[in-house]
């Protein structure tokens, strides 16, 4: 009985399926558990815990979002006669691929600014931002946060449900 030789391509959509799941499931419980208790610890200890959730969340995150993105666009460029499953493959993987400019573009500045203040801390200055700026840079974070939750949560689901048509 012959069997077709197995290749790593072979597997593109589970490994999107996978570093989704771990973008998506980290972003999730960013928002939905990490932050709420960080306010209930109160503003100064959220402000000051902020730098090193960023330092360890930051890495992971990119490489999972792109791993799930160039891995679900290659798995759909491997899908043949069924356009909606190659396009929803596509539309997952870019939506993926997409939190990358947006970290960049609209959370990056607001990261930049409350990892800045805290070198300054550290470095014995004073703060240089008032209660109610660090209060609405942090709401404004996690707002942003939420973006980029509520995309990876789609996408993810998108490639569950396109595992679904195989």
């Amino acid at each position: 009985m012959p069997s077709s030789p197995v290749s790593f391509l072979d597997y593109l959509d589970t490994l999107a399926v996978v570093s989704g799941g771990l973008f998506a499931g980290t972003a999730l419980y960013i928002s939905i558990g990490q932050v709420p208790a960080l306010r209930q610890f109160g503003l100064s200890d959220h402000w000051r815990f902020f730098p090193y959730m960023y330092k360890n969340a930051a890495p992971p995150q990119g490489t999972f979002a792109t791993i799930a993105g160039v891995a679900s666009i290659a798995h759909a460029t491997r899908i043949r006669g069924s356009p909606f499953d190659r396009n929803l493959w596509i539309i997952a993987g870019t939506t993926f691929l997409a939190i990358i400019p947006y970290t960049f573009a609209c959370i990056a500045p607001v990261n930049k600014a409350i990892i800045e203040d805290n070198k300054s801390v550290d470095a014995g200055n004073e703060s240089k931002v008032n209660v109610g700026a660090k209060k609405d840079l942090l709401d404004k974070w996690a707002l942003l946060h939420l973006v980029r939750t509520v995309g990876s949560v789609a996408g993810f689901g998108a490639m569950v449900f396109g595992l679904t048509r195989h």
